[in-house]
């Protein structure tokens, strides 16, 4: 028996172990922000040796208090989580855009974390769209949370997939934000639209909302208003998270 397990090893190819896809890299930099009932996406980015999450700035408001919680894996697959001081007092310590739905804010990664954070170089700019890179009908992720879901007891993103559904992107100032062909859902909030650029990843814009049909009723006894979701989500481009955090 032995003999023939040995001569089997020797047949049998050699198979190295498979790299990580651009999809894992892209769940390993996204994180879960909760705050009481209150919970959003976040993704973590590295700039200078430092470490912010991003996230829309409608979740940094809407948590109540000094601190919110970050919800991150471990290297041991362990779900955790950590303490994020977002107020000192009511001052807010996180940096939002003038107009745009979108924040950063330092965080000081744990140790165990089992956490790849975006290069900085790996947000797009102005000039992805402009040559094209990026357009209307490009397939894209979304690494996120909707409506508190983890994916396992790990804590893990759900990944979900879509399409860009605006034409055109540019210039920047007229396409500040710009429809996701992708469900949209409360919790998906901050999470990043992730395109692909050979074998890389490149975060193109930061889920804010959903698109939807608003319907309002009216009767001597009743008036009732009912939302219908067009399975559109809204995305801020993300040079204006550049911006931030430049």
């Amino acid at each position: 028996m032995r003999c023939d397990f040995l001569l089997l090893s020797l047949l049998l190819p050699w198979v190295e172990p498979v790299a990580a896809t651009p999809f894992e890299d892209a769940l390993r930099a996204t994180v879960k922000l909760s705050g009481g009932p209150v919970t959003g996406t976040g993704f973590v980015i590295e700039k200078d040796e430092k470490h912010f999450l991003a996230t829309a700035a409608h979740v940094m408001n809407d948590f109540k208090g000094e601190i919110c919680q970050v919800v991150y894996r471990t290297e041991g697959g362990k779900r955790k989580e950590g303490n994020l001081k977002i107020r000192n007092g009511e001052k807010a310590l996180w940096k939002r855009h003038e107009t745009l739905d979108v924040a950063v804010i330092e965080w000081r990664m744990p140790e165990d974390a089992d956490c790849l954070p975006f290069p900085f170089d790996r947000i797009a700019n102005e000039d992805v769209a402009q040559k094209r890179i990026i357009g209307v009908g490009r397939e894209i992720c979304i690494p996120c949370y909707p409506i508190k879901i983890e994916a396992n007891p790990s804590g893990w993103p759900v990944l979900r997939r879509g399409t860009i559904a605006s034409h055109p992107l540019t210039p920047l100032k007229s396409a500040q934000t710009f429809l996701v062909d992708s469900s949209s859902f409360g919790g998906e909030s901050g999470a990043p639209v992730v395109a692909w650029e050979g074998k890389d990843v490149l975060v193109v814009g930061v889920i804010i909302g959903m698109q939807r049909q608003t319907d309002r009723t009216k009767t001597p006894l009743e008036e009732r208003i009912s939302h219908l979701p067009l399975g559109l989500g809204i995305a801020v481009q993300s040079p204006y998270l550049r911006g931030l955090l430049e």
